[in-house]
């Protein structure tokens, strides 16, 4: 008596793991209808965003520009003048 327990364990199928044993209890067959995967080797990641990227590369340096253009061309303009200003004065004020 000992021993039926593991006898019903034997009759078990053994292609399925034990952890998987209630999921597979569920599974219903799909007659008739083709199932498919895409297998990693060919799927295409890399290469659709190599082909978009001077494009996208572009239009994020326009929308940059038109957003900080302003600010940056004053930055540049108010650096320039100051350096400007800078040697007039040390020229203009030299002994």
């Amino acid at each position: 008596m000992a021993l039926r327990g593991s006898l019903i364990r034997l009759a078990e199928r053994a292609d399925v793991q034990p952890a998987l044993k209630k999921m597979w209890k569920k599974h219903y067959k799909i007659d008739g209808r083709v199932t498919q995967h895409l297998s990693p080797f060919e799927q295409n990641i890399v290469s659709p965003m190599m082909k978009t990227m001077p494009e996208k590369i572009a239009e994020k340096a326009r929308s940059f520009l038109l957003e900080a253009g302003a600010g940056l061309g004053f930055g540049l303009f108010v650096f320039y003048w100051a350096d400007w200003k800078y040697t007039d004065i040390a020229y203009h004020h030299r002994a």
